[in-house]
């Protein structure tokens, strides 16, 4: 059988100051009136029965995602009580689904994207599952700008199956500089990494015992349906932080990559955000209540008061009820930064 996993794992920190301990990026409302989770769970539900869909995400946010999932069985909703990065939560994951269905395909998704039209989304993550065998199959998404938050997929030898084309991944590269990027997308064969990856069970296994041993021998020990917090806990602490991508994938010398034939925005921050709320004449990106007098190429959202720009250029500006962001546009990837120096100085208040 076919199961999702969605990793809703991360602290969300480029969202701050909206994204907080008690409102995590995973539960924000960023494009209507669900939560981003919801929105990726219900669009998850024609392919998948709410027995087949996974929650990884913070063991704190359990309690909130099962109010927010109610259809999805408790047991389907993991918290892992310290991030380890993405390979302990596919893991973690893996291990659970074995357990029920040993012969299992799964995909693993981030909970943060924008995609539509659903139907188109669907069709490719079918014919991902037919694709995968002893290899996995990730979607790549086409570039349309020199983006530096993304890595990147060289790939190579297209190929067609159901109308979708697909290649197989040569290299993979890290988030480039600006100066790699545009060399990148006028080159014309690298796609974005869209971190949605398909596996059949034992080709994650094998590959997870290959390249990453240490992680593999807790395998067994994550598989339990009832594991207390203690435990899990224990089991967590001695596992490596590392991401799926740099601990496999880029290990791996037989991976095929689905081009992405609908449209996809990461929403991992307010850049991505930004491209749907208006745009003037200046090119400014705005949300709530403001004003731009002789400024361009602004971001501003403004919670309740008039947030107003006078003279300014390429600025993000995030003002909430108890905490205003101002910084630069092309550096909102060292938001991050900032909230650790809130963590360093324990202003508990605004994290």
């Amino acid at each position: 059988m076919n199961w999702a996993v969605v990793m809703a794992g991360g602290r969300g920190t480029r969202f701050w100051p909206e994204s907080r301990t008690k409102t995590p990026k995973p539960f924000l409302k960023l494009l209507g009136k669900r939560s981003i989770l919801e929105e990726t769970v219900r669009r998850l539900s024609p392919l998948f029965p709410p027995s087949r869909i996974l929650i990884v995400l913070q063991s704190d946010q359990v309690g909130e995602a099962r109010r927010l999932l109610k259809r999805l069985p408790k047991e389907n909703i993991l918290g892992e009580p310290v991030g380890r990065n993405t390979a302990p939560c596919c893991l973690y994951a893996a291990a659970q689904i074995a357990r029920r269905d040993p012969h299992a395909k799964f995909v693993f998704l981030p909970s943060d994207q924008f995609i539509r039209p659903q139907p188109l989304f669907l069709k490719t993550l079918r014919t991902a599952f037919k694709l995968a065998d002893d290899r996995p199959v990730l979607l790549g998404m086409q570039p349309d700008a020199p983006h530096t938050g993304y890595g990147y997929l060289e790939v190579h030898k297209k190929k067609k199956i159901r109308g979708i084309s697909y290649f197989r991944v040569a290299r993979f590269h890290e988030k480039p500089s600006l100066k790699k990027a545009r060399q990148f997308l006028k080159r014309g064969n690298f796609l974005w990494n869209g971190g949605t990856f398909v596996w059949t069970s034992d080709a994650f296994k094998q590959a997870i015992r290959r390249h990453l041993p240490r992680l593999y021998s807790s395998f067994e020990k994550l598989a339990p349906k009832h594991l207390n917090h203690a435990k899990l806990a224990k089991i967590y602490r001695a596992l490596p932080s590392i991401s799926l991508d740099y601990g496999v994938m880029e290990k791996m010398k037989n991976v095929h990559c689905l081009l992405a034939p609908f449209e996809w925005k990461d929403l991992g921050g307010w850049l991505g955000l930004a491209e749907f709320w208006p745009k003037d004449g200046a090119r400014n990106r705005f949300h709530g209540k403001t004003l731009f007098v002789k400024s361009r190429n602004n971001i501003v959202k403004s919670t309740k008061r008039l947030t107003a720009l006078l003279g300014v250029e390429d600025f993000l500006v995030i003002d909430t009820p108890d905490a205003l962001l101002v910084c630069p546009r092309n550096r909102t990837e060292e938001i991050r930064d900032l909230v650790r120096e809130l963590e360093r100085k324990k202003e508990s208040k605004y994290l």
